[in-house]
């Protein structure tokens, strides 16, 4: 799946990915990876979605391991209606999330899904 790039965007043929491009700067300075490269997380067929919720809003925190960054990496979103999508965070997954994300994969992950 390719993704196109328009501003503040990301379009695949299935979702628009947007975010705030002051937080996609901070983000970049503080984690060292860019929204533009979060479709790593949320192209993956390797995805495991767990919903949260912070400040009374339901997120999803998206883990999958990254053949271009060699490593398990979570990306936040939440959705903003119809197929819009908000980038809220993306960043390298913590430890306990690698351990969840390691053992999803080898006890629960259906690949047939």
């Amino acid at each position: 799946m390719r993704w196109t790039f328009l501003n503040k965007r990301i379009y695949n043929k299935y979702v628009a990915i947007t975010w705030d491009e002051s937080k996609r700067a901070s983000n970049l300075a503080k984690h060292g990876l860019d929204f533009r490269d979060a479709g790593e997380v949320l192209e993956s067929r390797y995805r495991l979605d767990v919903p949260v919720v912070r400040h009374g809003e339901p997120r999803v925190l998206a883990l999958s391991y990254s053949v271009k960054f060699l490593t398990v990496l979570c990306a936040i979103v939440v959705s903003r209606g119809g197929d819009e999508t908000r980038i809220i965070s993306f960043r390298h997954a913590s430890e306990q999330e690698r351990e969840v994300y390691h053992d999803w994969l080898e006890n629960e992950y259906d690949e047939d899904e």
